[in-house]
């Protein structure tokens, strides 16, 4: 395994322990409660982090010539859309249980982890497209290092509590110091934030 990885990997575990054990103390009322000026409820907001490797590990896959991942429940549209795809897979979870999604991402998750651990220490510096929230951001796609693209894909639970505690501010002290420790802006690879809705 490339020496860059392991720390990758070692914060996203850290981040979706604490991010799991906030959803469960969530209750039903809180889940459904909309984020302001966002697409989705809270639980939506959880549906789409408990989804989004299944779409990260059949592009990921094939650059360590990994083959044998499952394919996502959502074909990618063509023309590439993130955004379309992240709704249309959300849609499909309106009423899915906690215990639900955190299963599936959790089998998506043990994919991912492994798609990283076959990276070369070359890949670091591999060049990547990337096009961010396309239909919100105005500006073309570019292409970024994967290495600073995975690094933030590490920061996508806490960039998204982000969004839920906007909706749940009553929430905000008991994830402040983990959303400051995880300092999402900061460490996040400028065309990133610029493509970040």
């Amino acid at each position: 395994m490339a020496s860059w990885t392991e720390p990758i990997l070692e914060e996203m575990r850290q981040h979706r322990a604490r991010f799991e054990a906030f959803c469960r103390s969530l209750t039903p009322e809180e889940l459904d409660t909309q984020v302001p000026d966002a697409p989705w409820t809270v639980h939506g907001y959880v549906a789409h982090l408990c989804t989004i490797d299944s779409l990260l590990n059949r592009f990921f896959g094939r650059v360590v010539g990994i083959t044998d991942m499952p394919e996502p429940e959502v074909p990618p549209p063509t023309p590439f859309d993130i955004d379309e795809w992240n709704e249309s897979i959300v849609a499909r979870r309106p009423a899915a249980s906690l215990d639900s999604l955190f299963s599936k991402a959790t089998a998506s998750r043990a994919n991912y982890e492994r798609i990283l651990r076959a990276l070369p220490d070359s890949a670091e510096e591999m060049m990547v497209p990337f096009g961010g929230d396309r239909k919100k951001i105005k500006l073309p796609a570019t292409t970024i290092r994967l290495g600073d693209l995975l690094s933030a894909i590490a920061l996508h639970d806490p960039n998204h509590m982000e969004d839920i505690v906007r909706a749940l501010p009553h929430r905000e002290p008991e994830v402040h110091d983990w959303l400051v420790s995880a300092d999402y802006r900061a460490r996040s690879h400028p065309e990133i934030l610029a493509r970040r809705a």
